[in-house]
């Protein structure tokens, strides 16, 4: 599943970046999104980019990992400027997570990983970095 296909994300308007864009998501600033200061909600911002670090794990691991379960195991997060145009979520595995996921998968069936997540508005101010450390585990959990 895509973090765009969920219905919390689609609901505040977070889509795919357009096809050679340097970005992996975006969502619109609009009054839904506002806070009381009339820039994007924080929560609204954290939301782009949880999905962008997801996104980024799909991206660069999908097709290696294979079938896998993901979740977000801790988040560090430091706000910039406020956010007063639409969002642009950049995002990059860190080093530990390029060289060493799919090793960690193979010989363990389990690893985690760190994503690191820039979230900028179209001018290129950044409002919003990111830490996201992943469990990811090669069996998927029981169906409840």
């Amino acid at each position: 599943m895509k973090a765009t296909d969920l219905a919390f994300n689609q609901l505040l308007g977070i889509r795919v970046a357009p096809a050679g864009a340097a970005h992996l998501l975006e969502m619109p600033f609009t009054p839904r999104l506002h806070n009381h200061l009339g820039t994007m909600h924080a929560a609204a911002q954290f939301a782009l980019a949880e999905a962008a670090s997801a996104e980024c794990l799909q991206r660069h691991f999908g097709a290696q990992a294979g079938r896998v379960f993901a979740v977000v195991r801790g988040v560090e997060v430091k706000y910039r400027q406020p956010a007063r145009d639409d969002l642009l979520a950049f995002g990059a595995p860190d080093e530990s997570t390029r060289t060493g996921l799919l090793d960690g998968l193979a010989a363990r069936g389990r690893a985690t990983a760190v994503i690191l997540i820039d979230l900028k508005d179209r001018a290129g101010t950044l409002s919003f970095h990111g830490r996201f450390d992943w469990f990811i585990s090669q069996a998927p959990p029981p169906v409840a």
